[in-house]
């Protein structure tokens, strides 16, 4: 079997080693267009303020894990087009300008997403910059080295947004967020996000929401950033206002998509087309997902899972909510951290829907439970009688998962 990965970032490069051991004997070959391998851009933020030994370690790692399974990775080479019927793809190599056909039983597209960028005036001056790949991240690491680099712009208060933030506040620059909308992290509730924001305001960073981008003043370099409310130095301006997934390949294939873009695929990775998969930021489930994801911003975990109370109520659910404050460690041991979790559940079966979590250490445990939780179906009284690490049911309650499913009326 002939098996072809467009994409070796993250989602292609794990793609292409699962089936190398699920598909013993398969011919595997990955296209990628970039000169790096497996760089999945939610860990770029890191090296801002990292050394990038580890991070060429890691690169090299996964080439030589490639290389050990039989894998071909050719990078530099662009996939120009696919022919569902006849089961090609067209390929480019950068280096020389050749362009080929290679032929496959099964293609998989890893192709990720792009990064978009408001069309206004001055989008085009040195320093207004996406964190999208490692030569956006060398570029990034030697421009904010240069000392005039003090007042740093982030625009988009969402994960993406913060996580640079995050680096550029351990570099001791000024930071400050611009979001268009009214709410820092629009996937978490009103009343959360205000919370969130207020701890990390008291860290440092600044906050310009409600605000929208109108032109980046400068001469060469960006010098400004002008919104429609007011204008704010600006020495790098780094955009993370959303994504938009690389889907072009298949077009005329019939593929189906989803509003944003995304290619539809099942619990199989199918998408509508035969013989052709997707995984990454390229593809989205038809039956959806929790999405449960992390983020640490300076001394912060943010963490969250399933639907939010204002997603339950707009899909016609019938919901309640819980909120309470607990440390990750009972009192007898040293340095506990404080937990706050919001809950949210049916208000009739009392099952368990979602939850929303921040504190200094080890939420994203807490959020894993959860979202454990909601897969099997548990209600809150099912979840607050888990048995966690020292918060057995013979002992006192101190776990701050037990604690808001206590707090659940």
């Amino acid at each position: 079997m002939k098996i072809i990965i467009i994409g070796s970032i993250a989602a292609g490069v794990s793609a292409a080693a699962r089936l190398a051991a699920a598909q013993r004997g398969a011919q595997i070959t990955v296209y990628e267009k970039g000169g790096f391998y497996s760089c999945g851009t939610g860990g770029l933020p890191h090296y801002l303020c990292e050394n990038l030994d580890s991070l060429n370690k890691a690169i090299q790692a996964k080439e030589t894990e490639l290389n050990a399974q039989g894998i071909t990775a050719h990078l530099r080479h662009e996939v120009r087009g696919i022919d569902a019927a006849a089961r090609k793809v067209t390929v480019c190599d950068l280096a020389t300008g050749r362009v080929f056909e290679d032929h496959y039983d099964k293609l998989v597209l890893a192709t990720g997403s792009s990064n978009r960028v408001p069309q206004v005036p001055g989008s085009d001056r040195v320093g207004v910059q996406t964190l999208k790949t490692v030569e956006d991240l060398i570029f990034l690491k030697e421009f904010v080295r240069t000392p005039y680099v003090r007042d740093i712009v982030i625009l988009g208060g969402s994960w993406a947004g913060l996580e640079i933030a995050k680096s550029f506040l351990k570099l001791g620059r000024n930071v400050r967020i611009i979001e268009k909308e009214q709410q820092l992290l629009p996937q978490f509730d009103p009343e959360v996000s205000k919370l969130i924001q207020k701890e990390l305001e008291a860290q440092g960073v600044q906050f310009n929401l409600g605000e929208q981008v109108r032109s980046f003043p400068g001469r060469t370099f960006v010098e400004q950033v002008q919104t429609n409310r007011g204008t704010y130095p600006c020495d790098l301006c780094v955009v993370a206002i959303g994504v938009t997934p690389n889907t072009g390949l298949l077009a005329g294939t019939g593929a189906q998509l989803a509003p944003n873009g995304a290619v539809l695929i099942g619990a199989d990775l199918a998408t509508s087309v035969p013989n052709i998969y997707a995984v990454g930021d390229c593809a989205a489930c038809r039956d959806g997902s929790l999405r449960t994801s992390s983020l640490k911003v300076a001394d912060l975990e943010i963490a969250r899972t399933g639907l939010t109370e204002t997603e339950a109520r707009k899909a016609g659910l019938r919901v309640k909510s819980a909120m309470a404050t607990g440390t990750d460690r009972p009192g007898i041991c040293p340095n506990p951290h404080r937990i706050t979790i919001k809950l949210v559940y049916e208000a009739n079966t009392r099952q368990v829907l979602g939850a929303q979590a921040w504190g200094e250490k080890n939420v994203s445990a807490r959020i894993n439970a959860i979202a454990v939780a909601i897969r099997a179906g548990m209600t809150v009284e099912a979840l607050g009688q888990v048995d966690f690490v020292y918060s057995s049911s013979s002992c006192s309650i101190w776990d701050p998962v037990q604690i808001v499913c206590g707090q659940a009326q």
